[in-house]
C-alpha cells in the first residue's frame, strides 16, 4: 500500500445495482410500449382509431422514455462517484500506472458516450483489472490480469442496439421523426418499429450484462480493501 485511505464504495454500489435494476425494468417497459404502438399506428392508419386516442398512446410512449432519461441521468451520477472512489482506492494500493486517474474516469463517465461506450470499455477494464484481490499492492503486473467477459458481451449488446437504432432511422429518442401530421408519424412508427425494438431488446441486454458486471466488480473491489 502506498498510503492514504481507502473510500468507501459498498453501499454505492448497492445502490447503483438498485437504479441499474430500476433502469432495466423501465427499457422492458418502454419496448413493451413501442410494440403496442405499432398496432395503434396500424389502426390510426385505417381509420380504427381516432386521434385523441392514438395521442393518449404516444403520451404513454413519452411518460416511460421520460423515467428512462430520469434513470439513465441517476445512474450517471453515481457511476461518476463510485467509480471515482475505485479509481482512488487502486491508486492507493499503488496500482501505477493507470491509464484512467480518477478525475479521468468523471469524464469518461459523462462523455463516453460520444465514443459509443468504447472508451467506457477500456476504463471498465482498468478497473476491473485493478480491483483483483489476489494482486498484491505495488505489484506491477496487474495490468496483465484476465478480464471478465461480461464487459466484451456489454460492449458487443451495446454496438449492436446502436446499429440496429441507426439502421431504422432514429433520430431522437424513441426514433421516430418529428412531424406535426398524426398521419406522418403512424406511418414512421409502423415503418420502424420492429428494428427499433430490436435496438431497444439489445440495449436491455447490455444493461442486463453491465448490472452484473458492477455486482461482480463491487465484490472483487469489496475483497481487495477489506471494506465491511
Amino acid at each position: 500500500m502506498t498510503g492514504g485511505q481507502f473510500r468507501r464504495t459498498k453501499a454505492l454500489a448497492t445502490w447503483l445495482v438498485v437504479l441499474l435494476s430500476i433502469s432495466l425494468l423501465v427499457q422492458v417497459a418502454l419496448i413493451l410500449v413501442q410494440l403496442t404502438l405499432k398496432d395503434a399506428a396500424k389502426d390510426f392508419i385505417e381509420d380504427n382509431l381516432t386521434a385523441a386516442q392514438f395521442d393518449d398512446k404516444i403520451a404513454v410512449f413519452l411518460l416511460v422514455a421520460l423515467l428512462a432519461s430520469i434513470a439513465s441521468i441517476a445512474q450517471i451520477v453515481l457511476l461518476v462517484i463510485w467509480t471515482f472512489r475505485l479509481a482512488k482506492n487502486n491508486q492507493v494500493l499503488g496500482r501505477q500506472p493507470q491509464s484512467f486517474s480518477p478525475g479521468a474516469t468523471i469524464a469518461v463517465n459523462i462523455l463516453g458516450g460520444c465514443t459509443l461506450g468504447i472508451l467506457n470499455y477500456f476504463m471498465w477494464r482498468e478497473v476491473w483489472s485493478a480491483s483483483d484481490p489476489a494482486t498484491a499492492a505495488g505489484d506491477p503486473s496487474w495490468k496483465q490480469r484476465a478480464v471478465t467477459p461480461l464487459l466484451t458481451a456489454y460492449l458487443a449488446l451495446s454496438l449492436a442496439g446502436i446499429a440496429a437504432g441507426i439502421a431504422g432511422g432514429a433520430r431522437q429518442f424513441g426514433g421516430f421523426r418529428t412531424s406535426n401530421k398524426p398521419s406522418d408519424l403512424a406511418k414512421d412508427i409502423a415503418d420502424q418499429i420492429a428494428v427499433l425494438s430490436l435496438s431497444g431488446i439489445l440495449a436491455a441486454a447490455a444493461s442486463a450484462a453491465f448490472l452484473v458486471f458492477v455486482r461482480q466488480l463491487s465484490a472483487r473491489h469489496v475483497a481487495l480493501t477489506g471494506e465491511v
